[in-house]
């Protein structure tokens, strides 16, 4: 098991960040959340290592790092809905 170096270039990238925002209110409830939540999750993959498993018994493999980079970039691509005042 091994990881693409694309994947393991933006995992150096998003590892070497350190979190925008500190939301109080629920996290998850927004996009930038959501993209936070999902960077933390590759971090906890990264450091967990392939073939280990996350606290919640989940395989750390090649495909579930590819499917959060994946989800993060579809977050990042939506343009958020510009508010219209009157």
């Amino acid at each position: 098991m091994h990881l693409d170096v694309l994947t393991q270039a933006y995992i150096k990238i998003v590892s070497s960040e350190k979190p925008k925002h500190h939301v109080t209110i629920d996290r998850l409830a927004s996009r930038i959340g959501l993209i936070e939540f999902y960077k933390g999750q590759l971090r906890k993959f990264s450091k967990i290592g392939l073939g280990k498993k996350t606290e919640f018994d989940v395989l750390v493999t090649p495909e579930l790092m590819g499917v959060t980079i994946r989800r993060i970039e579809e977050l990042q691509s939506i343009k958020p809905k510009k508010k219209v005042v009157e």
